[in-house]
């Protein structure tokens, strides 16, 4: 057997093995056209069809050439073998000796050669060797025995490759391993095949073994034939190229025409559904017909006798040719009016809904508002009027008995309760000048401090004579800008409020300071306090802190006092903790006028917002939007969130909103 050549049995052997792998690729979420799945689709079946037919053709032209070789290679095998003298090429086995270059001169030695040439001429891709098979210490060789005592090993004997080319072919008595191919020879007597087709270092080849018999019909040596097999992958070779340029040729012809013809029957479906995404969208004036070319029939109506004749043929033409996308663009369109129409009754039900939804809600709020104002108003004046109708009736019985200093005590009274009827009646004025967006603003230029003073003194000798009212005055401004009226307001309720809500005795302190163009006032007492969850709604209209019990109040003071801080294009915020106290911060700017914009906020904490009010006492958003302020006082965070919807939608605006479109 020759090394490193013959077989791979006994030489090196590279198999070709074939993995196929399949590969899933994810598509990023988006819209595909009918007309690209088409083309995606007829691909993948064009693919798979033709690489079927491709490996179908492939596998079955391989077999059969490997086939047609085998059958050559087993009938060449078995000729050479009949034509061996086995008992001369024992003889030389055990009596020849190798000449110089490692072959033999031994006329036994050349008649095997000899006639391993004459199997070659009739077969030229065949090359014959022989050897025999034994143990070590039985076996005649040249060298040292590459295997052990106990191990089969081979002895080569003639080579045909010392005829062609002797640096391929193995020596004379060259000993070897002895593969398993050739031990099935020798033990079971009949000739073996490799499987498989292997590639080495001198070519591609297909082999086989056949045993040499002696007369008796044992066998006494293998004669192995190896036989050219590389046409056959250079046979692959020329059907893989040729394929892949049918193949380019093919698809690339089959990818235009189904591109035209999918482009050709989606034509409709693509406009069709063009038009219904703007009905989606709600763009009702599309027209879904498809009329039908029928130009080229243009002689055929020239057969015609009349136009009305001509006429009726094109309809009857166009009939004819109307397909499944025509009739859906009609069945489309008589769904579109349906729908047209359907939407419209409902958006004018939807509007007539909304309208009397917001009058119902408007007049719920009146009445609630009426309910509040009548039940506070009548309690309020309950109390002034019976001091009236009492103080009246002791002068009136007793008034010459009583003293002088007795008669001014109820005169006292009597001059309290009307200032009292006459502070709630102004109070309700304003509220309701404010709510009607009439509120005037007339600012002028007033002495700040004795302005101030003048106030705290009389909240001082009035309501808050068991208090301690601390006025400091830490701005260098004389005169500001400003509503005295409204100022006023401002001034006397946060006062009134810091008294009534505070024990006898209990400091007040009443600042003022300058910051930059503004003037701050500061309103602090030690009172009971705000609870957390009445802050929020502190300024709405009527609305009484929960922990104020049996102490006289109508809820309108703070309401006007935000009402006159935005005429004012100010702010107004708060600090309070229950049982603790509450104080009060009044941002103004030291000159305003009549009829400026300003930029102000409203609010406190998370619910202030920023833009600016005009000579109206309107807001008006960044976005140039206006807006009229609710007389019920701070926006809530409730409240906020409405007027950021109306911000940006003034469709959305509602009577509850925290600001309400007025423009």
């Amino acid at each position: 057997m020759t090394p490193n050549r013959a077989s791979p049995i006994y030489r090196p052997n590279a198999e070709r093995t074939a993995n196929q792998q399949l590969q899933n690729c994810q598509r990023p979420f988006q819209v595909v056209s009918l007309r690209v799945k088409l083309l995606i689709g007829f691909s993948l079946i064009f693919s798979f069809v033709f690489a079927g037919a491709f490996y179908w053709f492939y596998t079955f032209t391989t077999d059969k050439t490997i086939t047609r070789l085998r059958e050559d290679l087993l009938s060449t095998l078995e000729g050479a073998v009949e034509g061996v003298d086995a008992e001369e090429l024992i003889e030389l086995y055990e009596e020849g000796e190798p000449n110089g270059e490692g072959f033999s001169d031994d006329p036994r030695y050349l008649n095997q050669l000899a006639w391993f040439e004459t199997v070659k001429s009739i077969e030229p891709r065949a090359w014959l060797y022989s050897y025999v098979v034994g143990l070590p210490e039985d076996n005649r060789r040249i060298g040292e025995s590459p295997v052990s005592k106990n191990s089969k090993e081979t002895i080569y004997l003639v080579d045909l490759w010392a005829s062609y080319d002797p640096s391929k072919a193995v020596r004379f008595l060259e000993p070897d391993f002895t593969s398993s191919r050739s031990l099935q020879v020798m033990e079971y007597g009949y000739p073996v095949e490799e499987p498989r087709i292997y590639t080495d270092d001198w070519g591609t080849w297909l082999s086989a073994f056949a045993p040499i018999k002696d007369d008796a019909g044992n066998t006494v040596a293998i004669l192995g034939l190896d036989i050219e097999a590389d046409y056959v992958f250079k046979l692959q070779d020329r059907i893989r190229n040729r394929v892949l340029i049918s193949f380019i040729i093919t698809y690339g012809i089959l990818f235009v025409l189904i591109y035209v013809l999918s482009g050709i029957l989606t034509r409709n479906l693509t406009k069709l559904t063009q038009s219904a995404e703007l009905i989606a969208a709600g763009d009702y004036n599309q027209s879904l017909n498809f009329p039908k070319e029928i130009n080229r029939s243009k002689s055929s109506h020239r057969l015609s006798s009349s136009p009305s004749e001509t006429s009726a043929s094109i309809q009857r033409i166009q009939a004819g040719l109307r397909d499944e996308m025509n009739i859906l663009a009609q069945a489309f369109e008589t769904m579109v009016d349906s729908i047209r129409l359907r939407e419209h009754q409902i958006r004018e039900g939807k509007k007539i809904e909304d309208e009397m939804r917001q009058a119902l809600q408007v007049e719920r709020e009146l009445n609630e508002l009426k309910s509040k104002f009548v039940s506070i108003v009548s309690h309020e004046f309950r109390t002034p009027l019976t001091v009236l109708r009492t103080s009246v009736e002791l002068l009136e019985k007793y008034g010459h008995l009583a003293t002088e200093e007795k008669k001014q005590t109820y005169f006292q009274r009597i001059r309290s309760a009307i200032t009292n009827m006459t502070q709630l009646l102004e109070d309700v004025l304003v509220v309701g000048r404010a709510e009607a967006g009439k509120l005037d603003f007339k600012p002028c230029q007033i002495e700040l401090k004795p302005f101030c003073a003048e106030i705290v003194e009389e909240i001082q000798h009035g309501l808050g004579i068991s208090h301690r009212i601390l006025f400091h005055y830490e701005s260098e401004v004389v005169e500001a800008q400003l509503d005295p009226n409204l100022l006023r307001s401002i001034l006397t309720n946060l006062l009134s409020n810091a008294v009534k809500y505070s024990e006898k005795g209990s400091q007040i302190d009443f600042s003022i300071k300058q910051e930059e163009s503004n003037l701050l006032f500061v309103v602090a007492d030690q009172g009971i306090g705000i609870p957390k969850d009445d802050q929020p709604h502190l300024f709405q209209l009527f609305h009484r802190a929960s922990n104020v019990d049996t102490i006289r109040g109508t809820g309108l003071g703070l309401a006007i006092v935000q009402q006159c801080v935005t005429r004012h294009r100010g702010h107004v915020k708060f600090e309070s903790h229950e049982n603790v106290g509450t104080t009060f911060y009044v941002r103004l700017p030291i000159q305003v006028d009549a009829e400026d914009n300003h930029s102000i906020s409203i609010g406190t904490g998370e619910n202030e917002w920023h833009g600016h009010l005009n000579g109206n006492g309107h807001y008006v958003s960044e976005n140039g939007v206006t807006y009229r302020v609710p007389s019920e006082g701070r926006v809530s965070s409730e409240d906020r969130g409405d007027a950021h919807k109306s911000l940006d939608d003034e469709s959305s605006a509602t009577p509850e909103s925290a600001i309400r479109v007025i423009s």
